[in-house]
């Protein structure tokens, strides 16, 4: 079997991604009666309701972008009459992009995963394998066949579960594209919005309308290469299932080796490996998923040298590094499909299954498993000590304060490699990580073995943008607070759009982080409203409320003064020392009211 998937090779032949072979849908006289048509005329600005005009013939789009007026009463190479804008050509280019990726809803991949059903079936052919009460040659022959059935089922069911997630990557592909696009179009209508009338009018939405067609290329181009990296996958699961060779299977043919039966027993499986963390015993989580690091660490070294090796034995040195701190856990780990795919994991200090307050950290830029979740788990056991010292100070006998408590860092999607990069300009990575957060979330709540359980959730830099992307699609359910901080942007204008409200949900930032400016421009990029946002009505306040990042005093009697927080990385750090520290703390132990707010009036 082979998926065939269209890649849109209008992008690969137009440098601006600009279609060719639309056909026009309106007269001269209806587009200058519509608002497009007069914005072109300087009469009005266009709506985000407009529809966008369209033409007969392959336009230059770097004509137009040079030279907008002259396309003015011909259109362009004779096909059209009406006047034509550069703003004009990014509607009609961003048009057919939009309808290059559909409407209908995106096959998920479900229905192409009989995974479970064949590893049972495996599991259940395994109960009958021979006995220790069974031997001889029949016993041998019979066991050889055994086994031999076995790894089919096995390898079959590893390739079902890949296919189902390659189908279920390609949907998310084309979601997270339609997504992008719709923002790419909100933000250049709002930007047109803001230009004023005068002389320099038409060359200020010329310059508009190139960067939006520069990011609608990126975007295009961008689901582009994802759709060609799963049709590669595709194409590796089809290999795989031509590989099954059912004249060998069970049942046709003999089999009387036992040590062909031996290789078919311990023949790899395809697919990925996952964390099951059902039982809610941190014990048995703990050990199954470092017996999988250690069979991933042996499989990884017997890999050809390579950087993939490097990194993935780095990853696997990464975890093992954090699991040095005392009383930690590996609580996740995922063995990707794809060697050339970083290993996903999440560790936690303390009990998340039995804990009373349990938080979950999100990394932004930067991060990654090997050079990451080391420094996170130990970031996650000053968290803990430093709310295990706040509740035993304002603990009070008719509102006492539970000690126990677990920090859990989890490092299960791939944000920006840094802040240079294009992609932090985009959601495309925390559109791809936000699910995985979500699941996560799930399952520690499901894995629960305490129904009091509270969950705070903590997002830092790109991360908060992955993280209020989750709490919009639902991961809300899962948490009592969460705290944003470093942020550019999580996609809300309130907390409401994210499933909270004023008295749970806070924002973090330090006047000197350079990542404050990204977020000014929030609402341009479609991720809401700037997260330093100040409203002023009878007081100043934050749209969100904030809390404190410089050195002060906390509310808790004879505890000692906080220091404060400074630039993009300090918030999270030395949890014991600072004023940030301190506030996330209160938080996880759901005590807001301990927390130390922030004012407009103090941003100095």
């Amino acid at each position: 079997m082979k998926l065939k998937l269209d890649c849109y090779a209008w992008v690969q032949t137009h440098r601006y991604g600009f279609p060719a072979g639309i056909h026009a849908e309106g007269s001269r006289q209806g587009w200058r009666s519509g608002s497009l048509g007069q914005h072109r005329l300087g009469m009005v600005r266009p709506s985000r309701s407009d529809p966008p005009p369209a033409w007969t013939t392959e336009p230059a789009i770097e004509s137009v972008l040079q030279n907008p007026r002259d396309v003015g009463d011909t259109g362009f190479h004779g096909g059209g009459s009406w006047p034509v804008s550069a703003l004009d050509a990014f509607y009609a280019a961003w048009a057919n992009a939009r309808r290059t990726f559909g409407e209908r809803a995106s096959m998920g991949g479900r229905q192409f995963d009989a995974s479970a059903r064949l590893r049972q079936l495996g599991h259940d052919v395994g109960c009958a394998a021979p006995g220790p009460v069974w031997s001889g040659d029949a016993a041998m022959t019979y066991g050889a066949r055994n086994a031999k059935h076995r790894a089919v089922l096995h390898n079959v069911a590893g390739l079902d579960q890949r296919l189902g997630r390659s189908v279920e990557q390609s949907a998310q592909v084309i979601t997270g594209a339609r997504q992008n696009l719709d923002s790419l179009r909100r933000w250049v209508t709002g930007a047109a919005d803001t230009v004023p009338p005068g002389t320099q009018r038409e060359a200020q939405l010329t310059q508009i309308a190139s960067k939006g067609l520069e990011r609608l290329s990126n975007v295009v181009g961008g689901a582009n290469n994802d759709l060609n990296g799963v049709a590669r996958n595709i194409d590796t699961i089809t290999s795989g299932y031509n590989a099954v060779n059912l004249k060998e299977a069970p049942n046709f043919g003999d089999v009387s080796n036992v040590e062909e039966a031996s290789h078919f027993k311990e023949a790899p499986a395809f697919g990925d490996d996952k964390t099951d963390m059902s039982s809610g015993d941190i014990n048995e989580v703990d050990r199954t998923n470092r017996e999988l690091l250690q069979e991933m660490s042996e499989e990884y070294g017997r890999l050809p040298d390579s950087q993939i090796k490097t990194d993935r034995l780095a990853d696997i040195a990464g975890i093992q590094e954090g699991l040095k701190v005392p009383d930690s856990h590996l609580v996740y780990l995922e063995k990707p499909g794809d060697p050339s795919q970083m290993i996903p994991a999440a560790t936690s200090v303390g009990d998340p299954f039995t804990a009373d307050h349990v938080s979950v950290t999100v990394p932004g830029v930067g991060s990654t498993t090997r050079g990451t979740i080391a420094g996170m788990t130990s970031e996650a056991a000053e968290l803990r000590n430093e709310a295990l010292s706040a509740a035993k100070a304002a603990s009070a006998p008719d509102r006492p304060i539970s000690t126990n408590i677990a920090a859990v860092a989890w490092v299960g999607y791939q944000p920006p490699a840094n802040l240079g990069q294009t992609s932090i300009l985009n959601d495309d990575l925390a559109q791809a990580g936000a699910p995985k957060l979500t699941s996560l979330l799930s399952d520690l709540d499901s894995a629960s073995r305490n129904p009091g359980q509270t969950t705070a959730l903590f997002g830092h830099s790109y991360g908060s943008l992955t993280a209020g992307i989750a709490l919009n699609d639902g991961a809300s359910h899962y948490v009592d607070n969460a705290v944003l901080y470093g942020s550019p942007g999580f996609q809300a204008d309130t907390p409401a759009d994210l499933g909270m409200n004023d008295n749970n949900f806070f924002v973090m930032s330090t006047f000197d982080d350079p990542i404050n400016p990204l977020g000014a421009f929030a609402p341009y990029h479609g991720w809401g409203s700037d997260p330093n946002n100040i409203i002023s009505d009878d007081s100043l306040r934050f749209r969100f409320q904030h809390l404190e990042t410089a050195a002060g005093d906390t509310p808790i009697p004879g505890y000692e003064s906080k220091t404060g927080a400074s630039g993009h990385s300090d918030y999270s750090r030395n949890a014991g020392e600072r004023m940030t520290g301190y506030n996330l703390a209160a938080i996880l132990l759901n005590r807001p009211d301990l927390a130390v707010t922030q004012t407009p009036n103090s941003w100095r």
